[in-house]
């Protein structure tokens, strides 16, 4: 019973947007980086170390965004195709900048080269 309190708690924290915006915050400022994209690896298992991947691994850029959008539920960053080739990070933070980025921005930014 008190895992489940324990997981509550957390969820409460989650959707109250506090917990959120300060990851938010933090993701932001941390992307597109040098530091992030050399320290990450593109092996042949995928790429490692992204922002909110919980420490999975994406073999292509399109696994690692639909990875993002299913985090959205839980007021996480993702990036939502806007037009063919075109993304807008949807970030539920108040006052947060509106980023856009292509398709080739975000495969240099992650680390993808497919």
């Amino acid at each position: 019973m008190r895992l489940f309190e324990i997981s509550v708690a957390i969820v409460a924290i989650a959707a109250s947007g506090l917990f959120a915006q300060e990851l938010t915050a933090n993701a932001i400022q941390n992307q597109g980086t040098g530091t992030d994209e050399m320290t990450r690896s593109n092996s042949g298992e995928g790429v490692a170390d992204l922002p909110y991947s919980r420490g999975k691994r994406f073999r292509t850029l399109d696994e690692y965004l639909a990875h993002l959008e299913g985090n959205g539920a839980i007021d996480l960053p993702w990036w939502r195709e806007i037009r063919p080739g075109v993304y807008e990070l949807v970030v539920h933070m108040r006052g947060a900048r509106p980023e856009i980025a292509t398709r080739a921005e975000l495969m240099r930014r992650y680390g993808f080269s497919r």
